[in-house]
């Protein structure tokens, strides 16, 4: 949905911010995505109003973020959904916000918030400064002292993920309810090592519920977001690649665990979808989300393919084509098709081709490749080339990994919390964006790519930095469970010798697989 003409955008950009100071107007954050069913609502109603056009370009400056492009935005001003409006100062610290706003309801939120700003601005700010330096005092704090990397921290986070398991509807917890991939990897690593029924009933009794009921298209495959409802028949309708990527290399690993032929038949339909609609032939590269549609996934299939398919998303972005990548070159080992080995291959020689320079991984590519700063991105490459060493045998597939992991201390190390952050350390930026964070996510992943390397090479410097990074995380005590699914995993690869496979036990389930030749 292109922006609204009647609202004055501006990009995140100097440019907004130095306005928004010189004027000293707080400044409205407009979080969308382009698959996002709600923003296009909002898109079409609310800022299309004529009043609220007016306070917007009168009283602020409106700022908008596809939140694809600029995840470490999204990260720090999202307000629980897309749409976010967030309302921020005129440096960029936020003040509050919320998601959908109706139009009548923005109107009434402009003109108070424009009235309460100017009144209690100088009170604000004060109380920001404080925050600060209370950050800033708990950062300099050391923590309660590192985990042990023993086989414990995978065993605790089995027991801490069965814990929230519905027997009643499957999957994790209540409504709204996600795939959560990670935790059913650890799941069915449990499986696979202790063929335990209770592990077999929480694994396949969820990816049952993904991939029998609402959260699959049936008629033209792949998976949907998210569910809204307990039992799985209530689809958020937009499909994003990266879920997806994931979801196919889990059905297809249970598929073997298991021996049940039905799960390599849904990844095989979820990557029909893939090839159809995110496949770019042109370019050789994949593409990364599909809009929801609501109307049009209701329709009976007849009618359904007389209307034109939900938008797909031209842009390319590095971690949702490595992560497609990666599901290519599984499904080619597992279902026996070299033709998906190719694809695979191809998107890799694009994003080394075209998203890698001498300022490191970009983020994603419109026509040229742009956003150097983020941790995301070499992470999510390296993993790529380590499995394209692993299938073809390449050394230069290793080689180019080794290379992206080498660099990441060098611009992502956080010495403050010993570990790596989420942006570049020298890359300057406002408001919230000026603080680093350190993710559990990036980090375990790229502790375990460390480890592969280790595993694969044997230089002690890559274990080393496996360890530093799962360490810079204090113990997590009772918190084991999903949230460190991944950290369990990249620990794992540390902790317990790798199972060594040749090129002819590819097709295998093997955790902590390293491919010799």
């Amino acid at each position: 949905m292109p922006p609204s003409s009647k609202v004055r955008w501006h990009d995140w950009s100097d440019d907004a911010f130095q306005k928004a100071q010189s004027e000293d107007k707080p400044i409205v954050l407009n979080l969308g995505a382009t698959w996002c069913l709600g923003c296009a609502e909002m898109e079409e109603t609310t800022y299309d109003d004529d009043e609220v056009a007016e306070l917007l370009n009168r009283d602020y400056v409106a700022v908008r973020v596809d939140s694809d492009r600029r995840p470490d935005i999204n990260e720090r001003y999202n307000m629980g959904g897309w749409p976010t409006t967030a309302f921020l100062t005129p440096a960029g610290d936020l003040l509050g916000g919320t998601t959908f706003v109706p139009r009548d309801q923005m109107k009434q939120l402009l003109v108070q918030l424009k009235v309460g700003y100017a009144r209690e601005r100088h009170r604000l700010r004060d109380e920001i400064s404080r925050r600060d330096e209370k950050i800033a005092q708990a950062l300099e704090r050391a923590p309660a002292g590192p985990p042990a990397l023993t086989i414990e921290i995978f065993r605790k986070t089995v027991r801490g993920v069965a814990a929230t398991f519905d027997p009643l509807h499957a999957g994790f917890g209540n409504a709204p309810k996600f795939p959560l991939v990670a935790s059913l990897r650890v799941v069915l690593q449990a499986l696979y090592e202790t063929q335990g029924p209770d592990f077999q009933q929480v694994l396949c009794r969820t990816l049952d519920a993904m991939g029998d009921r609402g959260m699959f298209d049936s008629v033209a495959g792949g998976f949907f977001h998210y569910v809204t409802n307990d039992v799985w028949s209530a689809p958020r309708t937009e499909k994003i690649g990266e879920d997806n990527a994931s979801l196919i290399g889990l059905y297809l690993d249970a598929s073997l665990v298991t021996g049940q032929e039905k799960y390599a038949i849904r990844a095989h339909q979820a990557l029909e979808w893939v090839r159809a609609s995110l496949w770019d032939e042109s370019r050789g590269v994949f593409r990364a989300s599909q809009a929801a549609d609501d109307a049009y996934y209701s329709l009976p299939p007849d009618e359904r393919a007389k209307r034109p398919a939900p938008a797909v998303d031209e842009t390319v972005y590095v971690p949702a084509a490595a992560a497609l990548a990666s599901a290519g070159l599984r499904a080619s080992q597992v279902l026996g098709d070299p033709a998906w080995a190719g694809l695979a291959l191809r998107a890799i020689e694009f994003l080394l081709r075209e998203c890698v320079t001498h300022e490191g991984v970009a983020h994603f590519h419109d026509g040229r490749a742009r956003l150097f700063t983020l941790l995301r991105d070499p992470v999510a490459l390296a993993g790529a080339l380590l499995d394209a060493h692993d299938h073809t045998g390449e050394a230069r597939f290793l080689e180019r990994a080794r290379g992206i992991l080498e660099a990441l201390p060098g611009k992502f190390w956080w010495e403050t919390e010993k570990g790596l952050a989420d942006r570049a350390v020298d890359a300057i930026d406002r408001g919230d964006l000026a603080r680093l964070r350190k993710q559990l996510h990036e980090n375990s992943l790229a502790a375990g790519h460390f480890a592969r390397l280790w595993r694969l090479g044997g230089n002690e410097e890559h274990r080393r930095w496996a360890e530093r990074l799962l360490q810079s995380f204090p113990d997590f005590l009772d918190g084991y469970g999903h949230s460190t699914a991944e950290y369990a995993l990249a620990a794992d690869w540390v902790v317990r010798p790798p199972q060594e496979a040749g090129p002819g036990q590819l097709r295998d389930y093997l955790p902590r697989r390293v491919v010799k030749r």
